[in-house]
């Protein structure tokens, strides 16, 4: 995973929803935040943005503590390869922890570990 950034859909906008930390969105008691990102085949990930990878995405989910809540599949265009996803969990905690992935590079190694570079 590259060019890794926030990701700001319209629905944050909606009556409950509250930004509650930089990028860090709380509703009921469920904090999420949402990222973009570009897979890397070169890594063994998929080419576009319809077929997410499992790794280093499932490891990512693992590490943090996080869930993927939300796809926005209506954002993602024939052929794209700009990915978009919505993570969640109850703990504040793990959505500020999964922040620090932004800006960064992260991928598996040969042997299948996380790399966060």
């Amino acid at each position: 995973m590259k060019n890794i950034a926030d990701y700001y859909p319209s629905k944050y906008c909606a009556d409950g929803i509250k930004c509650v930390a930089a990028g860090v969105y709380e509703y009921e008691g469920l904090y999420f935040t949402s990222i973009s990102f570009e897979q890397e085949p070169e890594y063994g990930e998929h080419e576009d943005a319809s077929d997410i990878s499992q790794h280093p995405l499932e490891d990512i989910l693992n590490k943090f503590g996080v869930y993927v809540q939300d796809y926005f599949e209506y954002d993602i265009y024939y052929g794209s390869k700009q990915c978009h996803l919505e993570f969640a969990s109850t703990e504040i905690e793990n959505i500020k922890a999964l922040r620090t992935i932004l800006g960064r590079h992260v991928y598996c190694d040969t042997d299948g570990n996380l790399v966060i570079e």
